[in-house]
């Protein structure tokens, strides 16, 4: 019997059934879901698109960010204008690696992760701590996120790297484990643009403003009274 729920075909059903539900909630927001892509219990802001099979729970999606295909995105907050690479997670679950004698979540959880078999009475262990990832945040292509990683606003993740800890706003990092390149901008213009937050901004102002997108100096001459 069970066979009958895990085949292609329901799956593809499922999947159909989730994405047209989703984009019908969403449809103000023009939310975009490719095929395949797997969706549980997130938020999403305006125009995020979800590429071909990838895996989102427990997430939420700031403005104007993309997750592109085979990632998997859980327990992470991401900000508006990120742009989340091929093949990047984020945000899985934690293991004990001290104190605990086993790593293995059947002595401290209740979720059931080996066939459903649960032995303890409660969660003894935080598995899923919160991921959080800025805003105009790049992560390139085949990145791991660890659980519980804060990625300021700005930063850019290179490819294959693995992130274990915070990362710092405006910072390019790279390498296993995951180590400072060197910053976008001077410290100056990175003050402004924290302050500034032209992410916030609406739709109408960027258009207005998008000349000064192509070089910082010109970007950081901008009336922050307006």
């Amino acid at each position: 019997m069970l066979s009958l729920f895990q085949n292609p075909f329901t799956y593809w059903l499922r999947w159909i059934f989730t994405k047209f539900k989703l984009q019908l909630k969403h449809s103000s927001k023009h939310l975009t879901i490719e095929y395949m892509a797997v969706i549980k219990n997130c938020q999403f802001g305006k125009y995020n698109t979800i590429q071909k099979f990838s895996r989102l729970r427990d997430s939420s999606l700031g403005d104007y960010s993309y997750v592109s295909r085979d990632s998997q995105v859980y327990n992470t907050e991401v900000g508006k204008f990120t742009c989340i690479g091929p093949n990047v997670f984020t945000g899985l679950g934690a293991h004990p690696s001290s104190t605990f004698v086993s790593s293995h979540p059947l002595f401290y959880s209740t979720i059931g992760q080996a066939s459903g078999l649960v032995i303890v009475d409660k969660n003894l262990f935080e598995e899923f701590p919160r991921t959080f990832i800025g805003n105009d945040v790049w992560i390139g292509n085949n990145v791991t996120v660890k659980y519980g990683v804060k990625i300021g606003d700005g930063a850019i993740i290179a490819s294959g790297a693995v992130v274990s800890k915070d990362v710092e706003p405006y910072s390019i990092v790279g390498g296993v484990p995951a180590k400072i390149i060197k910053y976008r901008f001077e410290k100056e213009q990175i003050a402004f643009l924290l302050n500034f937050k032209w992410w916030d901004k609406d739709l109408e102002w960027l258009k207005a403003n998008k000349h000064k997108f192509e070089n910082i100096v010109d970007f950081t001459s901008l009336n922050t009274t307006k």
